[in-house]
């Protein structure tokens, strides 16, 4: 059986991830297992790696400045995914 892990986010968090990178977001309204006090995800380690991927993914196609730099709102989700 697959160990089980969680991630939380804070809901000012998750509103911004709904709001700027809607399909990471509907990705995480699948494991989602509380709203309160937090948002809690109930995932496992493979559920994990996945949305992780979709985060890099998501950092690094918004790479499109001249010099290659992340957008604010990507820059923003990589903290608010290690705050998790």
């Amino acid at each position: 059986m697959p160990e089980v892990g969680y991630l939380y986010f804070s809901k000012v968090d998750y509103d911004f991830i709904r709001q700027h990178f809607p399909d990471i977001f509907a990705i995480c309204e699948q494991y989602v297992s509380s709203r309160e006090p937090d948002i809690e995800l109930t995932v496992t380690d493979s559920q994990t790696d996945m949305i992780d991927n979709k985060v890099l993914m998501a950092i690094g196609s918004s790479a499109t400045d001249p010099y290659g730099n992340p957008s604010l709102e990507a820059i923003e989700l990589e903290a608010i995914w290690n705050r998790a």
